[in-house]
């Protein structure tokens, strides 16, 4: 399935618009996505509210893009996430450290 995303630029942060699945066959693919919109500076928000499936594989994705933030004492931050993608969150501790809108 081909990804989709789109990225909107705020003054203050950069917004990559999320839609369909990441998961173990798309994940290399929405990485070089994620990574090519990361932001020289500033806090990078996700918005989630087309995402309606993240796998492990996508965890860590996530996970390695809020260390490379918090290493630059900027923020990531989910926008608008899904039931179904706060309960995975959830289940696997990673919301425990990520800002949620």
């Amino acid at each position: 399935m081909k990804t989709q995303s789109r990225i909107q630029r705020n003054i203050k942060e950069l917004v990559m618009i999320l839609e369909g699945r990441i998961d173990s066959a798309n994940a290399e693919e929405w990485e070089k996505k994620i990574i090519a919109g990361l932001p020289e500076e500033g806090d990078y928000e996700l918005d989630c509210a087309a995402l309606n499936y993240i796998s492990s594989a996508g965890i860590r994705i996530i996970i390695s893009l809020y260390k490379t933030l918090r290493g630059r004492e900027n923020k990531l931050i989910l926008k608008d996430v899904s039931d179904s993608v706060m309960q995975v969150l959830e289940l696997t501790g990673v919301s425990e450290f990520l800002t949620f809108i």
